[in-house]
């Protein structure tokens, strides 16, 4: 019997296998505290009331989440949808296949679930702020059942998924739409659909809105393992998915970086997408610091937001 050579390297098994003990590791602490800044006030208060109100936020927030399941419903239904992954030379994979990523295959996707995710959070949010807002003034909302457990659930959902709408914004702008132009004939069509535009763009822009400008949810450092965590994941479902992408079962992968076939290259690749969704995990931590020290007010804080959209949103080739 001929060796899988798509099998994941070792050393990226023992990579992903050490990170994922140091996250682990780090969870207890995470929980003992949770509760200091997973509170009713934390997660409903506008972040400028002088401007919005509470009942605002929080018609914004489930706004935001009918928007993304909207767009997820449209995009299911859309059609037959497919692509060609462009692999790195060194790959052993067979060239030229085509992936059907329509219907349900597409919930697969790293995009999909990462947008599916944010409009998880806003829809609790949102609610949440609604239901605050409605009953504040008739009962003590801190002693109501399973209130903790919602507010701990929405806390780490959005720390979870803020990074990780920046990391899709990323791979697409810098990597995958860059890495799609250097094919032998270079096909972005699937890139500038507009369902697809919207996943890589407005999932960023409503985690930029919602930080600096809507409700203002911290980012807290002692939580940095779990967008780290979902990444290890997707890893982790895109290795047992390799054979189940085409009906032939030619081991294929969407994503171009997690080629199993490229040797040590896989391994950095694997270390990067790890490192860079770290990155801005903390660049989202360090976002308040950063504005209350250039000044806090709502125009620095739109400058802010606009500033980074503009960095990470992609239209055209």
């Amino acid at each position: 019997m001929n060796p899988d050579p798509s099998a994941p390297p070792q050393q990226s098994k023992l990579l992903c296998l050490t990170i994922f003990l140091l996250c682990v590791a780090s969870i207890p602490q995470a929980l003992s505290t949770i509760d200091q800044d997973a509170t009713i006030a934390t997660l409903t208060t506008p972040l400028f009331p002088e401007y919005i109100s509470r009942s605002a936020l929080g018609w914004i927030r489930v706004a935001f989440a009918g928007f993304i399941f909207s767009v997820t419903g449209y995009k299911f239904n859309e059609g037959y949808e497919q692509i060609t992954p462009n692999y790195l030379k060194s790959s052993k994979l067979k060239r030229g296949v085509k992936i059907d990523v329509s219907g349900i295959n597409n919930l697969f996707m790293f995009t999909s679930i990462s947008w599916n995710l944010l409009g998880i959070s806003f829809a609790i949010n949102g609610l949440l702020t609604l239901f605050v807002d409605d009953y504040q003034d008739e009962m003590n909302l801190e002693e109501l059942p399973y209130i903790k457990t919602i507010l701990r659930t929405a806390f780490f959902i959005f720390e979870t998924v803020a990074p990780l709408t920046l990391l899709v914004s990323v791979v697409v702008t810098y990597s995958l739409w860059p890495n799609a132009l250097k094919a032998k004939n270079p096909n972005t069509t699937n890139f500038k659909k507009p369902t697809v535009l919207l996943q890589h763009n407005a999932n960023a822009l409503m985690t930029l809105l919602e930080v600096g400008l809507l409700g203002g949810i911290p980012i807290r450092f002692s939580d940095m393992a779990l967008a780290p965590l979902f990444g290890l994941f997707y890893i982790f479902f895109s290795w047992s998915m390799r054979f189940s992408w085409t009906p032939c079962k030619s081991p294929q992968f969407v994503y171009f970086f997690l080629d199993t076939t490229t040797g040590k290259t896989s391994t950095i690749a694997l270390l990067a997408l790890v490192l860079v969704l770290t990155f801005f995990y903390n660049l989202l931590v360090l976002i308040d610091d950063l504005l209350l020290a250039l000044g806090g007010g709502i125009v620095t804080h739109a400058m802010v937001v606009s500033m980074i959209s503009y960095m990470v949103f992609k239209f055209r080739d």
